[in-house]
């Protein structure tokens, strides 16, 4: 009869222990997948911020696109600019349009004439007219020099846009102003 009297405080402490243990898995459990959801929410905002940088970064890649486009346009257009002067110069040199003259000196001898001196204040000077074909080369000359400068010029606005535009981008927020 002793166990009898025994038995329900055993089974009370025995559910007692099972609902204590019950509770600790379930609390655990719990923990774990407060920690996990925590882990994913963190994830989440990281995978936002690695496709919102991708998105900026795409962005930034095709007005960069856009603006060195439009920068190529633009030195094209000064390149036949050049290269139309250039041919225009030795269309009118070949025909005779356009003389070509240099200053030249005139070696004077000690008998030379008074009437041929010049008028007081004024210095004498004397020209000399450059052949057609060589005056022609020269222009060439002149006009390749400017082909490249405008050359180096385009390519000092590229590097520039570019440098401009790299800086922006590492600014925080990374986004990048519209340039004229």
């Amino acid at each position: 009869m002793t166990w009898l009297k025994v038995f329900p405080y055993l089974f009370a402490a025995a559910l007692l222990a099972a609902w204590t243990g019950l509770a600790c898995h379930f609390s655990a459990e719990a923990r774990g997948n407060a920690v996990r959801l925590e882990w994913q929410a963190e994830r989440v905002v990281n995978a936002r911020a690695a496709v919102d940088a991708f998105t900026r970064t795409l962005a930034a890649q095709w007005q960069m696109a856009d603006t060195l486009a439009a920068r190529d346009a633009a030195h094209a257009k000064e390149i036949e600019r050049v290269q139309g002067e250039k041919a225009l110069l030795e269309r009118q040199l070949s025909t005779g349009a356009v003389r070509v003259s240099v200053p030249a000196r005139i070696a004077t001898s000690p008998a030379a004439s008074a009437e041929s001196a010049p008028a007081a204040g004024q210095p004498e000077e004397a020209r000399a007219e450059l052949d057609p074909a060589f005056a022609a080369a020269v222009a060439g000359i002149t006009a390749d020099g400017d082909a490249g400068i405008v050359d180096l010029n385009a390519c000092i606005n590229r590097y520039n846009e570019v440098r401009a535009m790299i800086n922006a981008m590492s600014l925080p927020g990374g986004t990048i102003a519209q340039t004229p």
